[in-house]
């Protein structure tokens, strides 16, 4: 018996886009995440946007899914809700027929809404498909307002830092490895925002994301290192070493 032909990433998106772009309650398709910063590669997964007329979203997100399905079955499904895109509908798909990286990523918004993931400066520049409104015009950023919000959150990352940072030093202390090992990564999560902060603004609040494309070289070969510890004593000297890194960096964000 033959094996069936692995559904590649191009017939997904020549599907979807054959299939959609007649229909008259939906104005655009594009791709963001890795395919707008052009770092698609064969682990990449699909980040598909779709706009549609005011009203008429949650038709052309039922489409998509149909769509999908008719191209092949479903492993999984999973819905999600985002409190900054509440008019979004966000729904990932895992396709039996696709390579199990390919998930199709899909957000789902009315023409209306007023925050389309487009800005360059943090998005990337979208790989648009069809566009029949003018919806994937990029907006401007409004920088002065994004970077009150990153000091803003600066703020609020040092008195994180300055109250929860000692908990990986509290459990080690009470020989409780699992708790300091566990309460270590979100101490180095403190330390990669601000070192977001400092090499990257318009992503600061894109955790792992793209670290390695982003930071430079010499500061994310320093990073890699701190992720992995070989024992308790291990441990408490790099817990000491994010400690002074995130200090260093912190004061050097303006």
């Amino acid at each position: 018996m033959k094996a069936k032909k692995e559904l590649g990433r191009e017939a997904i998106l020549k599907t979807l886009r054959q299939a959609l772009e007649p229909q008259k309650n939906i104005l655009a398709m594009w791709e963001g995440g890795a395919a707008a910063f052009g770092r698609t590669d064969r682990w990449s997964d699909i980040d598909l946007m779709v706009a549609a007329k005011d009203g008429q979203a949650a038709q052309a997100a039922a489409e998509v899914e149909a769509i999908l399905k008719k191209l092949s079955p479903l492993t999984a499904r999973l819905s999600a809700s985002h409190p900054n895109w509440p008019d979004m509908i966000h729904t990932f798909y895992k396709l039996a027929l696709a390579d199990e990286f390919l998930l199709v990523d899909v957000g789902v918004m009315p023409q209306s809404s007023k925050d389309k993931l487009l800005e360059t400066e943090i998005h990337g520049k979208a790989l648009v498909h069809f566009d029949k409104a003018g919806v994937c015009v990029p907006p401007r950023l409004d920088r002065k307002k994004f970077l009150a919000g990153m000091k803003e959150r600066k703020a609020r990352l040092i008195n994180m830092f300055e109250l929860f940072s000692n908990y990986v030093a509290k459990e080690l202390n009470r020989k409780n490895y699992i708790e300091a090992q566990y309460n270590y990564f979100m101490t180095l999560n403190m330390l990669v925002e601000a070192l977001r902060m400092k090499h990257g603004p318009f992503h600061y609040d894109f955790r792992g994301r793209y670290l390695h494309y982003e930071l430079p070289p010499r500061a994310a070969a320093k990073l890699q290192t701190l992720f992995y510890t070989k024992d308790p004593a291990d441990l408490r000297r790099k817990d000491s070493r994010v400690r002074r890194w995130f200090n260093e960096t912190i004061k050097a964000v303006k």
